[in-house]
């Protein structure tokens, strides 16, 4: 059965008003009452009919609700009264799916997403007196690069909501380059993670542009009451997909990169792609010649460096000279 929301809507009210121990045994009169007072919305009879119908069918399909009709009474009643389509049962297959996420997210997620998480599957788990043994969850099978006190990484909740809320936030950034404070405010779109540091991706009054902020150069940020500035799907898609780091050249288009490897790291390259649109070309020396179709950006240069004359750049020439300059 695929649930329609409007569907499960009269599925809640129906499970209410059955369990209601003020009024119990509704009729359906009642039901059609109820759901014209809370849908704006009159069904007929024969929609609630169906609605029961469907309610009673047996997991998966439905929730085996255990509905029968008083005729005494005339009304509606659960013959096992603790019953609730709210708190249908978790088999053993999908608490254990959960503990493994939980494991998961606690080894490779940080601690600071991965407690709040966790605290949210503990209180549905006790429903179900389970609990996550402390030698399970304590013990790591994944180990990443991520410190424990990064820092502005303590402002997550406040740029995350701002992100997901589209609310406009002023904060205090600070310039390593500059080595200056300046206060900005900023139309928040995402939250991107790269090379084991956070940043937050937004419209930037100041800069009247898409713009990139460390979490470590982020202060005191604050939620204002302004219109949110949107930007086109296709320039965020530009800006965040279509590159190689966080921070673009400014006035740099998307272009083909190309780049020659020696065989001593042409598996390397072969192995972790840099980017999704790398395509190879080897020779029958073990040489390679690499293209990607980005922005060119401040990691970029530096991640071609970073392999001294192991890496040729063949091609922008703006960036061949780039990257052989100090």
């Amino acid at each position: 059965m695929t649930l329609s929301k409007s569907a499960y809507r009269r599925y809640k009210i129906i499970d209410s008003l059955i369990r209601s121990t003020i009024k119990p045994y509704p009729s359906m009169i009642d039901i059609q009452e109820a759901c014209l007072d809370k849908l704006d919305f009159f069904p007929p009879v024969v929609t609630i009919e169906k609605d029961i119908r469907n309610m009673k069918e047996p997991k998966p399909d439905g929730f085996d609700a255990p509905i029968k009709y008083c005729r005494q009474n005339r009304g509606y009643y659960y013959t096992n009264p603790n019953f609730s389509i709210n708190s249908v049962g978790l088999t053993d297959l999908d608490i254990e799916s959960i503990k493994e996420s939980i494991e998961l997210l606690q080894n490779i997620g940080g601690s600071r997403v991965s407690i709040r998480f966790k605290q949210a599957i503990d209180k549905i788990l006790t429903t179900f007196q389970e609990e996550f043994p402390e030698n399970d969850t304590n013990r790591k099978l994944i180990q990443t690069d991520y410190v424990n006190g990064s820092r502005g990484f303590k402002n997550f909740d406040v740029l995350f909501s701002a992100c997901k809320d589209k609310n406009p936030i002023s904060f205090v950034h600070y310039s390593f380059q500059k080595r200056e404070y300046k206060a900005v405010i900023v139309h928040p779109i995402l939250l991107k993670e790269f090379d084991n540091r956070w940043y937050l991706i937004g419209f930037s009054e100041y800069h009247n542009s898409l713009r990139t902020f460390g979490f470590d150069r982020i202060y005191e940020p604050v939620a204002l009451k302004r219109k949110y500035t949107s930007i086109r799907q296709t320039d965020i898609d530009l800006y965040c997909n279509d590159i190689y780091g966080v921070y673009p050249y400014e006035n740099q288009s998307k272009q083909k990169v190309v780049f020659q490897t020696t065989p001593l790291i042409t598996n390397y390259f072969e192995s972790y792609p840099i980017h999704e649109s790398q395509k190879a070309k080897k020779n029958q020396y073990g040489f390679c010649d690499f293209s990607i179709e980005v922005v060119p950006s401040v990691e970029l240069v530096r991640e071609l460096r970073s392999y001294g004359k192991e890496i040729k750049v063949l091609s922008p020439e703006w960036l061949v000279k780039e990257v052989k300059s100090n």
